[in-house]
């Protein structure tokens, strides 16, 4: 009998072996990793080697997710995770894994496991939907995938109806994400969350709410928008969302206008039922203090608030109607907010130079029609009109009273700063004999501080290219100074309005609150540098104290801007 001999090659001999124990991929090797994602034993293993070998590449890149290396493990991955996420949902482990990768490499292809996520269970799978919201907020979409988000994000955020720690945790994400992808297709559901008032629900989620609708600009959220600038908290009526809800009309711009006006005029009634809601829920903590309210003062305030921030034209004459409520006897305290509220709302007009003389007529009325209390801090929002026409009257403010029973040394001071900041080298010249007459004590001690303003004043009087130059002065009160004067010289000049922008990051609050009111008035039809500079100080900045305590001011100029920029 013949006898048959086979020499077996190394590639036969790994394949038997394979056959009776089992043959892994390459721990670096991302293809043969995805392609064991099928195999449940194998499928935690897989997943950690393909985090390590993306992360790893990601690295290597400098975080750049385009990048050959990263872009290489999810060419070769990012399919098989997808489809072994929808295809196993009952593997909820791995489907956490799978989900913080995906959250890692933020690629559209992912869309499928991700909107998957999105269909939670309670009790099971909200931490799935949690990290799917993240990624989403990451990932570049078409249209299309944008109305397929927004539709899957909706019913995601339909569906929370608890107060848990992870209900709250799952509508901050979904909100945020509706809002960081921008389509107008979300309007709809934020609104919901918007408006809803009820104790499975904390009002701070409808905060965000409104700051996300404020983020996509929906001319159809005005109406929703001007009643949550009355909104309160059902148990808490100190807490409300009239600065993000007005935040937010100023982002839409001029689409707002109209209404407000209408609401300023009483003619909303859901503001105005709103508004008697809220002195009636007031008058249960504290009855003097709702004694001070009415639902008119209320509506007024904050329409007016809005209409400021707005800073269109056409507001003027209702405000300045506003400002004259009352008649011309003593002010009650509900038409004295009124007053006060229209008069602050003026200063903040993108206004022409025809429109000065009425306006500053109308606040110096005003000024002389409240208390002492609010008279000080009209002083300041005249100081930030920006108008040399005030001058005599801060001059006047601060000078001597008649009497020592007369002398008030907080206006004082506010009215000779104010004097300080607007005035030029042939101006200040009075306010010099002023300090000189003054005797010592604290007027004149607190007036000394403000002698590096009078001394830069005399060195640049009313040349441009001297204050520019100031602008980046090491003390905070000359470049303080030297904004109100650029705003003053070069209004609607290019060079005046970079160098503005220039400032924008300045350190200081003082100096940078500054140069945003006086770039407000300088850049009369608008800046997209300066628009843009803002937005990269809200990256930069996120989360530090200096943006925090700016954010507000800088957005409601950036909006205003916009508006002028696209008229």
């Amino acid at each position: 009998m013949k006898r048959h001999h086979f020499a077996l090659s190394t590639c036969a001999i790994a394949t038997l072996l394979a056959l009776a124990i089992g043959c892994h991929a390459d721990a670096n090797d991302p293809a043969g990793q995805a392609g064991e994602l099928s195999d449940a034993v194998r499928r935690e293993n897989a997943i950690a080697n393909l985090h390590r070998l993306y992360t790893d590449a990601l690295s290597r890149a400098d975080g750049d997710r385009s990048a050959a290396g990263p872009r290489a493990v999810a060419d070769a991955s990012v399919q098989q995770l997808t489809s072994t996420y929808v295809e196993h949902p009952e593997d909820m482990q791995n489907g956490l894994r799978i989900l913080d990768l995906l959250v890692e490499m933020r690629d559209p292809r992912s869309l499928p496991a991700l909107t998957k996520a999105l269909d939670w269970r309670p009790e099971v799978t909200e931490e799935h939907a949690i990290r799917s919201a993240r990624v989403l907020q990451q990932i570049e979409l078409d249209d299309a995938q944008k109305g397929e988000v927004v539709a899957a994000i909706s019913r995601a955020l339909e569906q929370v109806r608890q107060n848990r720690g992870v209900d709250n945790r799952m509508r901050i994400e979904f909100i945020r994400a509706l809002g960081t992808i921008g389509d107008r297709r979300a309007t709809p559901a934020l609104t919901r969350v918007l408006l809803t008032q009820s104790e499975t629900q904390d009002f701070l989620i409808n905060r965000l709410a409104a700051e996300q609708m404020g983020r996509i600009a929906d001319p159809e959220s005005v109406p929703s928008l001007i009643q949550a600038l009355y909104l309160f908290a059902p148990n808490n009526p100190g807490m409300r969302m009239n600065d993000v809800a007005g935040q937010a009309l100023v982002r839409i711009g001029r689409p707002a206008l109209d209404p407000l006006l209408a609401t300023l005029r009483g003619e909303n009634a859901e503001a105005n039922q709103i508004a008697a809601q809220y002195i009636a829920a007031v008058r249960q903590r504290d009855a003097a203090a709702a004694g001070q309210m009415s639902q008119q003062s209320i509506v007024s305030n904050e329409a007016a608030f809005a209409l400021g921030q707005l800073g269109f034209r056409e507001s003027i004459d209702p405000l300045i109607a506003e400002t004259r409520v009352g008649g011309t006897g003593e002010l009650s305290p509900q038409d004295a907010g009124r007053v006060m509220g229209a008069s602050i709302a003026l200063v903040s007009i993108n206004r022409d130079e025809a429109d000065t003389q009425k306006i500053r007529e109308a606040l110096l009325a005003a000024y002389n029609r409240v208390e002492l209390p609010s008279q000080m801090q009209l002083l300041v929002g005249m100081q930030h009109f920006m108008d040399p026409g005030l001058l005599p009257f801060f001059l006047q403010k601060a000078g001597r009273p008649r009497s020592a029973e007369d002398e008030i040394p907080d206006q004082r001071i506010l009215a000779y700063r104010a004097y300080a900041f607007l005035a030029n080298g042939d101006e200040i010249a009075a306010l010099r004999q002023l300090q000189g007459a003054e005797p010592e004590g604290i007027t004149r001690d607190a007036w000394a501080d403000f002698d590096p303003i009078v001394a830069s004043t005399t060195e640049c009087n009313a040349e441009l290219a001297c204050w520019i130059r100031k602008l980046a002065d090491s003390n905070a009160l000359v470049a303080r100074k030297a904004a109100y004067m650029v705003a003053r010289y070069g209004r609607g000049n290019p060079e005046a309005i970079n160098a503005l922008v220039g400032q924008l990051g300045n350190a200081d609050e003082e100096v940078r609150g500054e140069v945003l009111y006086a770039l407000d008035y300088a850049a009369s039809n608008g800046s997209p540098e300066a628009i843009a500079r803002i937005d990269e100080l809200a990256q930069q900045e996120q989360g530090r104290a200096i943006w925090s305590h700016t954010e507000s001011l800088a957005r409601a100029i950036q909006a205003r801007l916009q508006a002028r920029t696209s008229r």
